[in-house]
């Protein structure tokens, strides 16, 4: 399921109430395997309620892309995104790739994403951080 590149999908109110219907559905599509939500426009808290909800349900998941959400990981609420996300990867035990490039993930946030979420993924190959300036800040 690819719905990148959409800018305003998943902004504002209108895209937190998006993020949670998408959470709602993704439990129900057992067989996914790719997800694609980059350059939608995606917030912290509606990452925190995707992954929560949503991703942790999707156990074959193989690659997921949220690249090019700036701002979705800055800041407290991004430090809280990244908890949500690292506590949800060790159920997504096929996740070969991770985009978070462009998401304004700090180094902070990828102590966490790489201590509670990472480490937990032994079949992850590629891991996208690129275009992460706050994350070499510290």
């Amino acid at each position: 399921l690819y719905l990148t590149n959409n800018p305003g999908m998943l902004k504002g109110a209108k895209g937190h109430a998006a993020c949670t219907a998408l959470a709602k559905t993704l439990p129900t599509c057992s067989l996914l395997e790719k997800l694609g939500l980059g350059g939608c426009g995606m917030s912290a808290e509606g990452l925190a309620v995707l992954a929560a909800q949503g991703i942790a349900h999707c156990p074959t998941l193989s690659a997921l892309y949220l690249t090019n959400n700036p701002g979705m990981l800055k800041g407290a609420k991004g430090h809280a995104a990244c908890t949500a996300l690292a506590k949800t990867l060790p159920t997504c035990s096929l996740l070969e790739k991770l985009g978070l490039g462009g998401c304004g993930m700090s180094a902070e946030g990828l102590a966490v994403l790489a201590a509670q979420g990472i480490a937990h993924c032994p079949t992850l190959s590629t891991l996208y951080l690129t275009n992460n300036p706050d994350m070499l800040k510290g």
